[in-house]
């Protein structure tokens, strides 16, 4: 191999690894605080200068001249337009290569392919402003700059660049031509407009300089543009030259902020843009040409001394004027080090080297030129240090959430219309355009909704029209664009229309997925609509979080960023205050190590191998935040289907608490419960003249009233192990109604039976702590009295609707497909069957399905919910379901040390050790666990909500594997565990 070769290879092999085209198994960074500078590699400026003095001594001065060409490339193009990209890379041997439209996979082979024939390697740039998924499909994409301006979090802005920043360099691409320093202080801006920040200059500035910190920080180039200042124009520079008005004093007070801002932070490129801009100079020479531009005032007046790149050169603002090949040798004698998107690149490198030759253009203006290029390239490639990554996704997910949390726009909110508080009323969704699924799919997690989809505003008239809408509806309509820019009023249509149609008396909330100035021509809405929304962007991220918001998982505070019309300017928003809802999220938000949590998959899966269960569902939210919502394994180890979040459990025990003790509690805050009174004025019906009747109702909530724990109802109605005839039939007729099983039907009245039994078993005459179900068959039937309707009707009216609890119900095969609900034992004494759809509970099961210890079905996501709704002390926003001194009476243990229950609510032990719980959690833990194998704790001093669902009894109930491996409370042992790390790492990083 001969020294050149060698040196080519050389270069190739540095080139790979320090453009991170082999980094996938490097990926492992640090999560930024905030972001620290990346340091450099061991080498010092000595060797950087003895490297580019190396290399220029190499090349002739034609040479020198090309390491200025950065040449368009299109990935996607086929390979006679790489054939001949890469024909300029080998004969005039460019410097670089700007890469448009392609697909991932074909853009790095392209890369490759380009590398290979350079000579010095190519600096690889890309207009990745949203990330590269601006040129590349199939890749997702970050927030637009409008959208982050708006979110206004220096911070986010910093991680987000510093995404970008990995995403490029993970592809081989080493300078993103971002951040937009334009101040897009013209609304009809045809070319920057959402490109932008905002309209402040001094906002702009900051959020500039986050940026171009994120990008640097990453290893990548960072390129403000377009100075001197695109922003107050009304032309589109692609087309024809645009002209600034603005003042010197104008510029240097607003346009030039954002730059030397930029700068400052350690941008290393600067895009000059084609303007005129004739105060800065009058000879009408478009920026991007102009030495007086470039010198005067980027070089001297901001002291830039990186690379300054030309905006494309094929563009008609100067093409058209100059020519292909004057306009590129204009910009490099203008002081452009980089010439962008040059055409007849041969014929431009030799109309430059004519002017050296002529002596217009000296070579140590070329020198400069080159040795800056170098210079890029000894440290964005050859001389790069290596950074290990962890896998991005997570924490690109979280901020990406995150921003569009901070944007969202509230500029009405008429009665405090927003948040939704309850849901227990109708709520009609109509919504227009395309992609909207989104937004229809995370409000269905919190309510009941009807939909109406419609394409266009035009076609949502038409048949409107036609339907009878609910005048006592709650309205939500959502407008979805794609478009960004003012044509066909911003991809909206005539969406105004669609708000006359609705019922005069109706209340509606308005939301706009797109440009929010589609509004600039508008000053008011329909009485209809009460509250209106901006989620800026029609993204699936923006309509999750927009919906989220609406039901109140979290706080509306965004302001605008830029003026939309003169009644809703730069820096207005209304903040809307969150009601507690659950707020769907992901460990990063609250700094949980994501590898911690990982523990728990391990204990599941060797749960699920050791056969302790065949499958479960997992809910943690910590601080309101749902930060695992996770199913594992099947519903049968047999066959059986995979478990979903939409599965639904019988959670057995837990109806004690998630029924009985919460609608005790609601009887309370309605002055129809006191705890302190005995059976006697509760049921007198049923205990008058037994030792029952004086049982004080909150010594049987706390299971220190002397009850036998169980009996065994169904034994007394089997004749020779076979179901007696008399109390069963096999089909729903006559009084015979009550199913107890597939084709067991039990007396209606046998209940009263039952009820009987239970009076008639001798209290055992202890006063300490002994768990019984017996007594909520009492609090079962006070309910019903109370209340005039059935526990599950009363439950259902009182709590789970007003919540918007959608799968927490008892009877669950009135209500949902056999196969959503996980079946439990195969009942080989009782039933003779597999238990589906039916309480495995014997006793709740021949109270027909609906009782007061048992008999409740659930997933994990609505018992997180009810779970919540307790922690935030029985309150919806300002609407209050449960007295808040009510909730804290009832989760308080009442009788320690002696006996650790609260009222009807379980408790850990008085030492926590040795309990239900793991030890980590606060005394002021409470919650309940069920027979079935399921489990849920709220610890209000935490803020830890923890809900597990497992069929563990199935197929047979003396399967205690769960308890004998800890399974649920070293589950809560790990979620604490993380907690208290991320804590402690607050707490130091402060």
């Amino acid at each position: 191999m001969n020294k050149k070769t060698f040196r080519k290879a050389s270069f190739i092999l540095i080139l790979v690894i320090g453009s991170g085209l082999i980094t996938s198994a490097l990926l492992k960074t640090p999560a930024h605080k905030p972001l620290k500078k990346q340091s450099k590699s061991l080498t010092t400026d000595k060797d950087e200068d003895q490297w580019i003095s190396a290399e220029l001594a190499k090349l002739s001065t034609k040479e020198r001249i090309a390491q200025s060409f950065m040449v368009a490339c299109w990935s996607n193009k086929g390979k006679e337009h790489l054939a001949e990209t890469e024909m300029l890379v080998r004969e005039q041997k460019i410097g670089g290569l700007i890469f448009f439209q392609g697909e991932r996979d074909n853009l790095q082979e392209a890369i490759q392919q380009m590398q290979s024939s350079a000579a010095l390697p190519l600096l690889i740039g890309m207009d990745a402003e949203w990330g590269v998924a601006m040129r590349l499909s199939g890749e997702p994409r970050f927030p637009y700059q409008q959208t982050i301006g708006a979110a206004n979090d220096l911070e986010l802005i910093e991680k987000i660049g510093y995404h970008m920043g990995v995403e490029c360099d993970m592809l081989g691409i080493h300078m993103n031509f971002s951040p937009v320093a334009d101040v897009n202080l013209n609304p009809q801006n045809p070319v920057i407009g959402f490109r932008a920040f905002g309209s402040n200059p001094q906002q702009v500035a900051r959020q500039t300089a986050a940026m171009v910190k994120g990008i640097e920080n990453a290893g990548v180039i960072s390129c403000v543009k377009h100075f001197p200042g695109h922003g107050d124009t009304d032309k589109d520079s692609h087309k024809e030259l645009p002209s600034v008005s603005h003042s010197v004093n104008e510029f240097e007070s607003k346009d030039f902020l954002p730059f030397k801002s930029g700068i400052e932070a350690g941008t290393r490129s600067v895009m000059v843009a084609h303007l005129n801009v004739p105060s800065l100079d009058p000879s009408g020479t478009p920026s991007s040409l102009s030495k007086v531009v470039i010198e005067t005032y980027l070089r001297k007046k901001l002291g830039f001394k990186g690379l300054v790149i030309s905006d494309a050169l094929n563009m008609k603002a100067v093409s058209e004027k100059y020519g292909k090949s004057e306009v590129v040798a204009k910009a490099y004698l203008a002081g452009c080090d980089i010439l962008l998107f040059p055409e007849n690149v041969s014929d431009a490198i030799n109309l430059i080297y004519s002017k050296v030759e002529s002596g217009e253009l000296s070579k140590e203006t070329v020198n400069e030129h080159c040795k800056r290029i170098l210079k890029a390239k000894y440290e964005a490639i050859v001389h790069k240090p290596m950074i290990k990554r962890r896998d991005p996704a997570p924490e690109r997910k979280l901020i990406i959430n995150q921003t569009y949390e901070k944007a969202l726009l509230c500029i009405k909110n008429e009665e405090d219309h927003l948040p939704v508080d309850r849901v227990d009323k109708p709520i009609i969704r109509i919504a227009v355009g395309t992609h909207t699924s989104a937004f229809r799919d995370r409000l269905n997690d919190y309510a009941k909704i009807t939909h109406y989809k419609y394409f266009t505003a035009e076609e949502a008239v038409k048949r409107l029209k036609t339907i009878k809408l609910d005048p006592n509806a709650e309205y939500i309509l959502d407008f979805h664009s794609d478009a960004q820019r003012a044509r066909n009023n911003y991809g909206f249509g005539p969406w105004k229309q669609v708000l006359d149609l609705l019922p005069e008396q109706a209340k509606a909330t308005l939301v706009l997925f797109g440009n929010p100035l589609t509004l600039q021509n508008e000053t008011e809405f329909p009485k209809t609509v009460k509250s209106v929304l901006c989620g800026y962007e029609n993204t699936a991220a923006a309509q999750e979080r927009t919906a989220q918001a609406i039901m109140g998982a979290f706080d509306i505070e965004g302001k605008l960023a830029t003026d939309i019309n003169t009644q809703w300017k730069s820096g207005f928003g209304i903040q809307v205050k969150n009601n507690g809802r659950l707020k769907y999220s992901q460990p990063e938000e609250l700094g949980l190590n994501p590898d911690k949590l990982k523990e728990v998959d391990d204990i599941v899966a060797k749960a699920i191998e050791a056969k302790a269960f065949p499958g479960c569902q997992i809910v943690v939210a910590i601080d309101g935040k749902i930060v695992i919502q996770k199913s594992y394994g099947t519903t049968i180890y047999e066959n059986g289907d995979s478990i979903t979040n939409d599965h639904i459990y019988d959670i057995a025990s837990i109806t004690k608490i998630a029924s009985s003790t919460t609608a005790l509690m609601r009887l309370k805050t309605l002055n129809k419960f006191d705890e302190k009174t005995d059976l006697n004025e509760l049921v007198p019906e049923y205990v008058k003249d037994t030792p029952y009747a004086d049982l004080k109702a909150i010594d049987l909530l706390t299971h220190q009233a002397g009850l036998t724990p169980w009996i065994a109802f169904y034994k007394r109605t089997m004749e020779n192990g076979e179901l007696n005839p008399s109390i069963y039939q096999k089909e729903d007729k006559g009084v015979y109604n009550r199913a107890v099983a597939d084709n067991i039907f039990i007396k209606d009245d046998y209940w009263k039976t039952m009820l009987k039994i239970i009076v008639e078993t001798p209290l055992t005459g202890k006063k300490s702590y002994e768990y019984s179900d017996l007594s909520y068959y009492f609090f079962n039937k006070y309910i019903e009295k109370t209340s005039g309707m059935g526990q599950n009707e009363f439950v259902d009216k009182e709590i789970y609707q007003p919540l918007g609890l959608q799968t927490m119900t008892y009877l669950p095969l009135k209500k949902f497909n056999k196969k959503r609900i996980v079946p439990t034992e195969y009942d080989k004494e009782f039933r003779k069957q597999l238990i589906h759809g039916y309480v495995h509970d014997p006793g709740a099961a021949m109270m027909g399905g609906v009782a007061g210890h048992a008999g409740l079905f659930s997933n994990a996501t609505d018992l997180a919910a009810l779970m919540q709704f307790l922690l935030n002390k029985g309150q919806i926003g300002d609407q209050s379901i449960i007295k808040k001194e009510i909730v804290d009476q009832f989760t308080a243990c009442q009788f320690c040390p002696g006996n650790r229950r609260g009222i009807g609510f379980d408790k850990p032990t008085v030492s926590i050790k040795n309990g239900p719980t793991c030890d980590l959690v606060s005394p002021s833990t409470f919650g309940h666990s069920g027979f079935t194998g399921t489990i849920t704790w709220a610890d209000p001093e935490n803020k830890v909500n923890f809900v597990f669902l497992s069929n563990r009894v199935y197929p047979d109930a003396d399967n205690w594997k769960i308890t004998k491996m800890s399974v649920r409370t070293e589950i809560q042992r790990v979620i604490y565990e993380a907690l208290f790390e991320a804590r402690r790492k607050k707490t130091d990083n402060k």
